[in-house]
């Protein structure tokens, strides 16, 4: 009985493990942080987040953010001076288990702006796609396709690769399929492969054609837009598999059911129900 369940249990985890591992602290963030707080922009109602896991220690911010009045009545002198210096603006407490704000400072400390290397950019300055347009997307569109030339003269990203878009053109083959290079190397990883070719065909030609700034966040704005189409697509597309995983629950409910009326019918011998 035990080893079914343990059976059960593993295939339960193997199954729905992809649909649970969502959200985590950037999800958090934007849902309970950022109408008060940004993360290396200057301060809002509250202050700037920025390092600061680096300023105060990890079990005081957990204490300060599920509920910061207690700690300030508690007598912490520190919890006291931060709401001094914001104004006595009262922070709402947070209804956020331990797990679940270490994962929020998770996700400040890895887009925190380095302090000893300013040159060096957080994945936010590198791509913010709450920043991007529709007209950025645009204007990458059309300089992947080569409708609108880069500034330098270097050659249109189509020569080489392809994007699977509706009324978009036949890429080359010549290189990586580009739809969804932001879920296959991230925002950082598609704009350090844009901004310093590694690729022998891309030195050649872009090596004394640089691409301009904006060039590149309208290429990131096309590339997020298509990797982001993409993915939707198929994740409506998905409907069976959603359907199979509520199935296997369903059918792990009925089988857990039996198991425990078969496990009563048998303490009992035949004769025992016998007059």
């Amino acid at each position: 009985m035990k080893r079914k369940i343990l059976l059960l249990t593993v295939i339960n985890i193997i199954v729905f493990s992809p649909l649970i591992a969502q959200g985590g602290g950037e999800k958090i963030f934007f849902e309970k942080c950022t109408a008060c707080h940004t993360i290396g922009e200057g301060k809002r109602v509250g202050p700037d987040l920025a390092n600061v896991h680096q300023r105060r220690e990890q079990n005081w911010i957990v204490k300060f953010i599920q509920s910061s009045q207690s700690l300030i009545k508690s007598g912490d002198s520190l919890a006291a001076a931060v709401f001094e210096e914001n104004n006595k603006v009262i922070m709402p407490d947070q209804p956020l288990n331990e797990s679940e704000i270490k994962s929020v400072i998770e996700y400040i400390s890895t887009n925190s702006p380095d302090p000893n290397n300013p040159n060096i950019r957080t994945p936010k300055q590198i791509f913010d796609p709450t920043a991007i347009t529709q007209a950025d997307i645009d204007r990458g569109k059309k300089l992947f396709e080569g409708t609108v030339k880069f500034e330098n003269g270097g050659a249109p990203c189509i020569v080489c690769h392809n994007v699977q878009l509706p009324g978009m053109l036949t890429g080359g083959t010549l290189a990586k399929d580009l739809t969804v290079s932001f879920t296959r190397l991230s925002p950082a990883g598609v704009d350090g492969i844009i901004r310093n070719p590694p690729f022998p065909a891309m030195v050649n030609s872009f090596a004394n054609k640089p691409l301009a700034d904006q060039e590149v966040k309208d290429l990131l704005a096309f590339l997020y837009y298509s990797d982001d189409w993409n993915l939707y697509q198929n994740f409506s597309g998905n409907g069976n598999i959603i359907f199979l995983a509520v199935s296997i629950f369903g059918l792990n409910i009925v089988f857990l059911f039996f198991l425990w009326r078969w496990r009563k019918v048998k303490k009992h011998s035949v004769n025992f129900f016998r007059i």
